[in-house]
């Protein structure tokens, strides 16, 4: 019974984790060609999703704790290694895992890409200086604006 519990509870969250990583691969998707209402409308699903992870995560804790204290996912490998049904439960929840991980480190990536992006406009913004024609600096500003070509 508490196996079967567990199970059940390990698919639960292999779902939504997957359908976790397909709203990062989204947001990434939408972050890229600058498509701001759909990552707001992303996040309002990643918000929903957390909160379903979060109960599942509760029922994962007490049911590892029916098997025993301090019991971690990782253990039930050994405990459960004559269950061939249980170790592609686990496979899949530690694949699932690995594969948020990795979409949350290219979604990390693609906004420190844009913000240095948008720290490199302001900065030159900020310093006034751009390029005459002849490639030379034109620290008085930009000519299109001195009226000089």
């Amino acid at each position: 019974m508490r196996k079967e519990k567990l199970k059940n509870i390990l698919t639960k969250k292999i779902d939504l984790m997957e359908k976790l990583r397909e709203l990062l691969q989204e947001k990434l998707e939408a972050i890229v060609v600058r498509d701001f209402k759909k990552v707001e409308d992303i996040i309002g699903r990643v918000e929903e999703i957390s909160y379903k992870m979060e109960t599942a995560n509760k029922e994962l804790k007490a049911a590892l704790e029916s098997h025993g204290r301090g019991l971690k996912l990782v253990d039930l490998l050994e405990l459960y290694s004559d269950d061939e049904e249980m170790m592609l439960i686990l496979k899949n929840f530690f694949e699932s895992l690995n594969r948020i991980t990795f979409e949350v480190e290219k979604l990390r990536q693609a906004i420190d890409f844009h913000l240095r992006y948008i720290d490199f406009i302001f900065g030159l913004r900020r310093n006034g200086i751009t390029y005459r024609k002849d490639g030379s600096f034109d620290e008085e500003g930009p000519s299109v604006f001195l009226g000089r070509s």
